[in-house]
This record gives C-alpha cells, sequence and structure tokens, in this order.
C-alpha cells in the first residue's frame, strides 16, 4: 500500500470525503490543472503490460482537439490523477493514482460528452529497437533496463528493488524491430524480478510478492465496522502449475546448458507437488539463464505466479485509493462462515466521482488461510 498517515485505514471504516485532482501535462508543464470531468476509473492490474489505465469522460465538447498542442491532444500530452480522503476535521490527505498518456480520445462533436483514454508509462517503451541490441558491456539486468528506459524516455525514473537485478546479465541480442518493452521484461523474468511503473510514475524493478512472506497491509472485513460490501469466492486449476523447471543455454556466452526446479512440497499445502492435486509441471527457456542460481531465481519467481490462480476472491470494498496491486490484504468474513485468509492483491478499479456509491472491485490470487 502507498505511504499514508494512520489516520488512513480507520477513516475508512466511518464517514469521510473523498478528493480527486486531474491535471494535463505537456512537454513537462502544466497546460490544464483539475480539469473537470463527469465520470472516469483508473483500473490497476497486476497482470497487464501496462499496470495502469485511466479511462476519463469530459462533457464539455469544446475540449475536442484541434491541433497537436490541444490539451487533449495524443502527441504525448500525459494526465496526472492523485485521489484522497476529506477527513472530518476538513482535513486531506492525497496519493498519487498514476501518470498516464493518452492514447485516444472520442466522442460527438456537437453535443460531447468526450471520452479520453490513457495508458500508463509503459506504453512509452512498447516500441521497438532500431538496431540490433544486446546486453554485452552492462554490468547487469538493472543497468540495461535502467539505460533502455532513460534512453527510450528522457527523464523517467528508475529504481531497482529486487534481490537479482544488480547480479551480471547474461549475453543475448535482439533483433532490430523487436519490442523493447518484451525484452526489458524478458531480462526482468531472468533476474527473478518484475517490471512495472508505480503509482508515482516511476519504472520498478522488483522482487514480486510471495503470499508465503506477505504482510497484510490492509483488513477487509465484513459487517459492522468493516469495510467490505461483498465476495464472491472461486476455485480453479486451469493454469495451475504446482512445478516449474526453468533452464537456459547460451551460445553468445559458450555456456553449457543449465536448469533449476522450484516446486511446492511443504506437506500441509493443497497444491503440493505428488500430493493430491498432482504433478503439474511449467517448463521456462531463456538465453538469459546462464546459471544454476539464475535458474532457480527464475523457477520461483515464476512459481510464485502459475501457483496464484487456484483461489481468488473478487471483492467490492469502500474505496482504498491507497491499495496497491501485489498487496497483501487479510480478508474476513460475515460470521466467520469461512477462516480469516490472506490473499494477493491482484486487481482493481479506482472509481474517480467523488460522488454517488461507486462501488470499488478487487480481484485476488493466492488466498490462504491466515495463520495469525
Amino acid at each position: 500500500m502507498q505511504p499514508v498517515s494512520g489516520k488512513w485505514a480507520p477513516a475508512l471504516t466511518t464517514d469521510h470525503g473523498r478528493t480527486v485532482k486531474v491535471n494535463v501535462l505537456y512537454n513537462g508543464s502544466i497546460v490544464a490543472e483539475d480539469v473537470a470531468f463527469s465520470e472516469g476509473s483508473v483500473s490497476v492490474d497486476r497482470g497487464s503490460e501496462v499496470r495502469r489505465t485511466l479511462s476519463l469522460t469530459i462533457p464539455d465538447p469544446a475540449d475536442f482537439p484541434h491541433s497537436e498542442t490541444d490539451t487533449y491532444g495524443v502527441y504525448g500530452q500525459r494526465i496526472y490523477v492523485e485521489g484522497g480522503l476529506r477527513y472530518l476535521d476538513g482535513s486531506t490527505e492525497s496519493v498519487p493514482l498514476g501518470t498516464f498518456v493518452i492514447t485516444s480520445v472520442s466522442g460527438d462533436i456537437h453535443t460531447g460528452p468526450l471520452t479520453v483514454q490513457a495508458a500508463g508509462l509503459e506504453v512509452l517503451l512498447k516500441t521497438e529497437f532500431e538496431t540490433a541490441t544486446s546486453t554485452s558491456g552492462y554490468v547487469s539486468a538493472a543497468a540495461f533496463i535502467s539505460y533502455h528506459i532513460t534512453d527510450t524516455v528522457p527523464g523517467a525514473s528508475f529504481v531497482n528493488l529486487s534481490t537479482g537485478g544488480s547480479a551480471a546479465v547474461a549475453t543475448k541480442t535482439w533483433d532490430s524491430g523487436t519490442e523493447k518493452w518484451s525484452a526489458l521484461k524478458e531480462v526482468a523474468t531472468a533476474a527473478g524480478a518484475e517490471l512495472f511503473v508505480n503509482a508515482a510514475g516511476t519504472y520498478v524493478l522488483a522482487d514480486p510478492p510471495d503470499i508465503a512472506t506477505a504482510t497484510p497491509v490492509w483488513d477487509v472485513l465484513a459487517g459492522e465496522g468493516g469495510v467490505m460490501v461483498s465476495a464472491e469466492m472461486e476455485l480453479n486449476r486451469d493454469g495451475v502449475f504446482n512445478r516449474v523447471v526453468a533452464s537456459g543455454e547460451n551460445a553468445e556466452d559458450n555456456t553449457a546448458p543449465v536448469s533449476a526446479e522450484a516446486k511446492i512440497t511443504a506437506s500441509t499445502d493443497p497444491l503440493r507437488y505428488g500430493g493430491p492435486f498432482g504433478k503439474q509441471t511449467k517448463s521456462y527457456s531463456s538465453s538469459l539463464i546462464t546459471t544454476a542460481a539464475k535458474a532457480l531465481a527464475a523457477a520461483n519467481t515464476l512459481l510464485a505466479k502459475y501457483r496464484a490462480p487456484n483461489r481468488t476472491v473478487s471483492l467490492s470494498t469502500v474505496p482504498n485509493l491507497a491499495l496497491d496491486a501485489g498487496d497483501c490484504i487479510r480478508v474476513r468474513y460475515l460470521d466467520d462462515v469461512m477462516p480469516p485468509e490472506l490473499h494477493l492483491v491482484q486487481s482493481f478499479a479506482i472509481p474517480l466521482s467523488v460522488g454517488g456509491g461507486a462501488g470499488f472491485a478487487i480481484a485476488t490470487v493466492s488466498g490462504k488461510d491466515d495463520p495469525t
């Protein structure tokens, strides 16, 4: 969850107001501040190539862009969104909800409204290498990723929070015409990490969340004093694996083939390899994997991903604008119809309209009983 004060979580369970501010930027400067909109939402999805997207409804048809530099043009215009709480004492607290690149605008030019669609800053890397590009000469995976992000997006901010990102990177060459973002994601996966843009607009290389070690950041409780409106649960074995084998062979570095496996072995885990769930193996191969340690890191990263979808919950709650994808939350159901559970947040949609009763839909993965 994004950093907030101690007032934040308690206020969600009592009376409070919400604040939303939308600014439009062009060429690094604010060109429209606190713009008027009638509807809007920010969608956050950890499983998407672009983690955060924005949909915004602008009521005035006069705002339809006519030139490249108009407010809602698609020529590099960006939208910054922040939102927060208005406490009963009148004070407010806000968090960033994302910086977005406008990708399309449409609507009736006579009556409006206009629908503006915008995508997170990952979209700026969904371009092609102009020449053949190699990892050779870079001291680490993080160094390779950082260079190509800042070279493609001047002024971009990058941070390496991963365990394996600082390790040496194997040699791999991509042909010209290869998408940059897919190449950078491949390097991140080989380092046992995930790559995304956070709510503050920073490109982040980080270890994937693990439900086995995660600490809950928000209690989603049903009933009086709680924030839960409804909950639907699903168990599904499709796409679930309890063993991952990662391997690699690199002719450019003249390294021998390597491989490693990661599997669920805890005797109390219903998904354990060889238990009632059976033996379900997923294989992954990359020439960036050149050591047993890198193979093991990639296998562990992918195992956390492929075991996740089996137990999911779709929640409707009071909007928590500080929530982030990958957060661990504690879910407690009405009348304890099921034991309390821990879940990882996979996706959610933030309603931007401050009035009305817009819901807050959260989809989770990796559900497990809360041991506390």
